[in-house]
């Protein structure tokens, strides 16, 4: 064939690619659609995955670049999801928080979702269990500051599941008015947290400075814009919501500061691998009832990535366990230590399995 017939095949199925890609979108108008009327979460990031997995083995098999050809189909995915109606997605805000910044990983698709903050944690659970909101995006612990209790006691207390999972790295920023200098800050006001961690930066940087306390970041980069000689520790998001200067990057004092968000939902994470799980339970207050329950994952040979006890509030002295560990709940393994583990608790509630977002 020559340089023309070779032009003319490519157009040719060009035409068919955008066919078939009108097609497919289509298809995905016609589920989002059937999904709202059965109630069900339209994103499915289970099948999403699924989706991306076949498609890398099926370019390896045919010769392909898999990374670059996945990189096509969330493209693709991100064409299907934006004809379907916004997904209203909540999170622990006001806007500019760093729970708004991993809620927004969850959902990078320009268009594809509605953000509200809310004042608390459990005001966007209940969001959630009403209705308000499709998805609610919540902290559930930091690496330095350990876990976020009110996350850990509303996955007990409501049914919501979790679908999703996402580490994110904590950035503390120094930001002001557009133009102050380092020199001529007198206040300095952050969350109570964020200071904490940005001690080091503070006695060297901005020793004789004023500290004062905000109810978040968030609201801190408000009032420093709104303010003289003033300056804020909070996210980039923040700063460029709110018209903020970034005086200074990474002020924090632990580069390795990440917060495990979770994205909570009515369904979890279809049957597929590379998955955790997190459960619940409660043991008989005898001698050895922890370790007994422990040891049918030991057994099975289930690895463990998480344990925390948290009070039963009806109870003094006795305990919730919140276990996470490697496997999805339908893993034939794990479907027999969660059995062998009913037989030695009080009660299991399993909070969900899934997949960690990249």
């Amino acid at each position: 064939m020559n340089l023309e017939e070779l032009r003319r095949e490519i157009d040719e199925l060009d035409k068919r690619i955008v066919e078939l890609l009108a097609r497919r979108v289509s298809i995905a108008k016609a589920i989002g659609e059937a999904k709202r009327k059965e109630k069900l979460c339209i994103v499915d990031l289970g099948r999403e995955w699924e989706v991306l997995s076949n498609v890398r083995i099926e370019s390896l098999r045919l010769g392909l670049n898999p990374d670059a050809v996945v990189d096509v189909y969330r493209r693709i995915i991100d064409l299907c999801r934006s004809i379907q109606n916004p997904v209203k997605v909540a999170f622990l805000g006001p806007r500019g928080s760093f729970t708004e910044e991993a809620a927004r990983k969850f959902f990078p698709s320009e268009g594809y979702a509605e953000f509200k903050g809310y004042p608390s944690i459990r005001d966007l659970f209940r969001a959630v269990e009403e209705g308000e909101a499709d998805y609610g995006v919540a902290p559930i612990e930091n690496s330095i500051e350990g876990s976020v209790n009110e996350t850990l006691d509303l996955l007990f207390e409501t049914k919501l599941k979790i679908c999703g999972e996402l580490e994110h790295r904590v950035r503390l920023n120094l930001i002001a008015k557009p133009g102050l200098r380092i020199e001529h800050i007198k206040v300095l006001i952050s969350h109570p947290q964020a200071i904490n961690q940005c001690r080091s930066f503070i006695a060297r940087v901005l020793r004789d400075v004023e500290i004062r306390e905000a109810a978040s970041t968030s609201q801190a980069v408000k009032i420093a814009l709104e303010s003289e000689y003033t300056a804020a520790i909070g996210s980039e998001l923040a700063a460029k919501l709110y018209g903020g200067e970034i005086i200074a990057k990474g002020v924090e004092d632990y580069r390795n500061n990440y917060t495990r968000f979770f994205l909570l939902g009515w369904e979890d994470t279809p049957h597929i691998e590379g998955c955790k799980t997190s459960i619940v339970f409660s043991t008989p207050h005898k001698p050895g009832a922890l370790y007994k329950a422990l040891s049918v994952f030991a057994e099975k040979g289930i690895n463990l990535t998480k344990i925390e006890s948290r009070p039963i509030k009806e109870r003094p002295w006795e305990y919730l366990f919140y276990v996470d560990f490697e496997g999805h709940r339908e893993d034939e393994v794990c479907k027999q230590a969660l059995e062998c583990l009913k037989e030695k608790t009080l009660f299991v509630k399993i909070l969900g399995s899934y997949r960690r977002v990249a």
